[in-house]
């Protein structure tokens, strides 16, 4: 009977574990495919949100496309950049030559030319020149106020002897020269018949002509005045310079004289007076003294 009883409880034991694998392995087989479902829900919900969705699918291949293209065009810009910049550097423009802002005659060519027996005749722009002139061999017979007339009335000018004398009694006191160079016309723009100037100027080179036979005379044109002086509304404007210069221009061809433009050394490309030239919008300064000095040396 114990026997027995020892068999039955190794059987009853034995079927107690074989129940038990048995459950494990069922566990087992549950936890799987749970996981397997879950696993497989989980593609499925990603395929099916990439299928339902194209357009976002679409705009994610273009994103990284772009993204792509744009590393490319930023690397091939860098390199177009580069290459551009070598080009523009060849072909920008260049800093301003300095020489190029420098005055034509800023600085006399003819240096050599110390004005030995010349002669200047003129008004106070003329005594402007006189005052800037470092030519001690030069002679200025010009006062402020002067004409083509008062050159034979009124005493401006210092004479040798130490007393006051007109133009004229100046060039009898017999020096020679061998370049005359007059300028007047200014002071004589409100005259109302030119040709009153036209005969008191040819008086007046008829005289340098008796006491330096030999010298050659230069008449100058009259030099314009700035806008600003143009509109006052007097007879000192840029139309009166020109026509009164044509009158001037004309009588040195009949009179075997040389005409100077000597407005070609100051005047702006508008042909007037540039306003930084002239305190007053007549007289000119030191530098346009010199422009006009220079010409006259480096063109005769």
């Amino acid at each position: 009977m114990i026997a027995d009883k020892d068999k039955s409880r190794k059987q009853m034991a034995r079927v107690r574990l074989q129940q038990n694998i048995v459950s494990l392995c069922c566990l087992l087989c549950v936890v799987f495919a749970v996981g397997w479902i879950i696993h497989s829900a989980g593609k499925k919900s990603d395929f099916l949100t990439s299928s339902s969705d194209p357009q976002s699918q679409s705009s994610s291949t273009q994103s990284s496309v772009s993204d792509s293209s744009s590393k490319n065009d930023s690397s091939s810009g860098d390199s177009l950049s580069q290459a551009d910049s070598s080009i523009t550097d060849s072909s920008a423009p260049q800093p301003e030559d300095p020489d190029q802002n420098i005055h034509p005659y800023a600085q006399p060519k003819d240096t050599a030319d110390e004005l030995e027996n010349t002669l200047f005749i003129g008004d106070s722009r003329t005594v402007g020149l006189f005052n800037i002139c470092d030519k001690p061999k030069a002679t200025f017979y010009c006062a402020v106020g002067l004409n083509v007339q008062t050159v034979f009335q009124t005493p401006a000018i210092a004479l040798d002897n130490g007393s006051m004398g007109t133009v004229e009694q100046a060039l009898a006191q017999g020096h020679k020269y061998s370049r005359v160079y007059i300028n007047f016309g200014t002071n004589e723009m409100g005259w109302p018949y030119y040709d009153s100037f036209i005969e008191l100027y040819k008086k007046l080179v008829d005289t340098i002509r008796k006491y330096s036979p030999d010298a050659k005379i230069y008449v100058e044109s009259i030099l314009p005045v700035t806008a600003s002086r143009d509109q006052q509304g007097d007879a000192i404007n840029n139309k009166n310079v020109q026509a009164l210069n044509e009158y001037i221009k004309k009588f040195a061809a009949d009179n075997s004289c040389t005409y100077l433009q000597c407005d070609k050394a100051v005047m702006g490309q508008d042909g007037k007076l540039p306003q930084e030239a002239s305190p007053d919008g007549v007289h000119l300064n030191i530098d346009y003294c010199r422009y006009w000095l220079n010409y006259i040396i480096d063109e005769t």
